[in-house]
């Protein structure tokens, strides 16, 4: 029994086992590729072509110009149904064969097929060297269209655009460059911008200050890098070397020079070679931060000339006219400081100061000496004059009667006109410093606000009145007048001719003198006188001879200058009658 199972078992194990045996046997055979054919020959390429087998981990390809003894071969040919043979001679005849490889390693593997044969052709190639091909050489010298990929270049014609922030005169400016190119311009070798006026100031400047900024695209806007301008070297006082260096990475990224010539700046700037010709597209945009001056008033130009690395040269003039600020700080604006220090015309709405000329009058309500008068002064300027600041009024004779003042007391009155303001005030005695001095105030009669106050005096040989003008911020007056009457508190002197100096001051300096001259004279006192006489026949009285009795009077002018009325009661006695009185 148990010898039966043991053979049982054994007859199953080596029939298993060998059954085992043979299916592994089958799998390690690489069959040959079917099939086998070449296509697509061209002058140095041809398609090699078989029935795909998925069993087939990949190919081993071996070919050779017919006759010729020594194969090249491709050993890893991927799994697949065809293959591109590449690097062919053109106009000869190959010899080809195939072979299964169904691991990673060498084996196992198929034996070689049959000889397959093609001949290369012999077409016209382009610049691509691709036969029949439609690839050309451009105005650039570069292979273009066809299968390259490349497409023709365009006329160098870079975009360049100049600004300053500032068109003052004389003033600092932010001075900015923007340059850009189309796709398949030619590169750009050097640039070179200058101007004919304005400076760099370079004073207080430091290797590694920042002087400005940049934005730069390229490669058809894939690579966008933001910069800080910095100072690199300091060459010379009037130049220096500006290296522009990547925010992210801190990389120098390229340099440049700024300078100053004997007419105005100069930049220039050489680009990095890239191993080509044309650009994918690029821009960039620099700003000089705050080391650029305007020149005096002036149209500056500012030239560009950008070299291309094939030749082309492309030149731009930008012109910008630099005005200064008026004094009303508007761009080339035609406001002026006039002779009073003020900014006029222009945006200004000011017109200009005229010469410092008040209109002064001063009256006396009579002319009798050593009687009291009103006493008024009258002060006029005309729109566009300088302010009034101070006014002394004086005279060489007469007085104010202060002694009979008291405070409180109404000794006047004023009209005032300022601009478009009317003001009405009474005159209120409001101190008496001494019985020659006493302070006055100008009372509004409708708001009862002090408008101002001046002083009265009496001054060996005279009056003084001195006023002060109120300030209204500016020193320039809209038109104005003032007439102060003084009511009965003037005492004329004795018989005299009279004078009053009025001193009045501008704010900038000016002196206005005037004087007033009055003849005062006493008052007129006619006198009278009677006689009475009795004669013989006749009498001679002034000139007269009267001969019969009568009242005669006779008018003539006294010392005084006044009428002198003498009366004469006359009586005539005939020399024949006696008559005693």
């Amino acid at each position: 029994m148990n010898r039966r199972f043991t053979r049982l078992f054994l007859t199953i194990l080596v029939s298993g086992f060998f059954a085992i045996g043979v299916t592994n046997s089958k799998a390690q055979n690489c069959d040959i590729p079917t099939n086998v054919n070449s296509s697509n020959v061209s002058n140095f390429s041809a398609t090699l072509n078989w029935d795909l087998d998925t069993l087939v981990h990949h190919y081993r390809v071996r070919y050779r110009p017919t006759g010729t003894p020594n194969w090249s071969y491709d050993h890893n040919v991927p799994q697949g149904n065809s293959y591109n043979l590449l690097g062919l001679v053109a106009s000869t005849n190959y010899e080809w064969q195939l072979k299964s490889i169904c691991s990673s390693g060498n084996s196992p593997s198929s034996s070689w097929t049959s000889l397959q044969t093609f001949t290369t052709t012999n077409f016209p190639v382009d610049c691509n060297n691709t036969p029949n091909g439609l690839a050309w050489i451009d105005s650039c010298g570069n292979c273009v269209d066809g299968t390259t990929g490349n497409s023709p270049c365009i006329p160098f014609s870079p975009t360049v655009s100049l600004s300053l922030s500032s068109l003052e005169c004389d003033s600092i400016s932010d001075f900015s460059f923007a340059f850009s190119q189309d796709p398949n311009e030619p590169d750009v070798s050097s640039a070179v911008f200058s101007s004919d006026g304005g400076y760099f100031d370079f004073s207080g400047l430091s290797p590694n200050d920042i002087v400005g900024t940049s934005t730069n695209v390229a490669a058809g806007g894939s690579i966008n890098v933001t910069t800080t301008l910095q100072v690199d070297f300091i060459l010379t006082s009037n130049k220096i070397s500006i290296k522009s260096v990547d925010d992210l990475t801190g990389q120098i990224l390229s340099t440049f020079t700024i300078e100053n010539t004997s007419t105005g700046i100069l930049i220039i700037a050489n680009s990095l070679p890239d191993n080509n010709n044309v650009t994918s597209g690029n821009s960039q945009n620099i700003t000089l931060i705050g080391i650029f001056t305007n020149p005096s008033p002036s149209n500056v130009i500012f030239t560009s000339n950008i070299n291309s690395e094939l030749g082309d040269v492309y030149s731009q003039n930008n012109t910008f006219t630099i005005q200064c600020n008026d004094c009303n700080g508007d761009l080339g604006g035609s406001a002026w400081i006039d002779s009073c220090g003020n900014c006029v015309d222009g945006n200004t709405g000011n017109s200009p100061c005229i010469p410092f000329s008040p209109t002064v009058s001063v009256n006396l309500s009579n002319t009798n000496c050593d009687s009291l008068a009103d006493l008024s002064i009258s002060v006029s300027q005309d729109p566009n004059e300088p302010d009034m600041s101070t006014s002394l009024f004086s005279s060489d004779g007469g007085s104010f009667a202060i002694s009979t003042m008291s405070v409180g007391d109404t000794v006047g009155s004023a009209t005032m006109q300022a601009g478009n303001f009317n003001f009405n005030t009474v005159l209120i005695v409001s101190s008496i410093v001494s019985s020659n001095q006493a302070i006055i105030q100008s009372i509004n009669t409708v708001t009862g606000l002090s408008l101002g106050t001046f002083t009265i005096s009496n001054v060996s040989g005279g009056i003084n009145i001195v006023a002060q003008s109120v300030p209204d911020n500016n020193n320039v007056t809209s038109g104005n007048s003032q007439t102060v009457i003084f009511n009965n508190i003037f005492i004329n002197p004795p018989s005299s001719v009279l004078t009053f100096t009025t001193i009045i001051n501008s704010e900038l300096g000016d002196v206005d003198t005037q004087t007033f001259s009055f003849n005062i004279t006493c008052l007129c006192v006619p006198t009278t006188s009677t006689s009475t006489l009795v004669e013989c026949d006749s009498y001679t009285w002034n000139g007269t001879t009267y001969t019969s009795s009568g009242t005669y009077t006779y008018i003539t002018t006294n010392a005084a200058g006044c009428d002198s009325t003498a009366t004469l009661n006359l009586t005539i006695n005939s020399s024949s009658t006696s008559t005693s009185t």
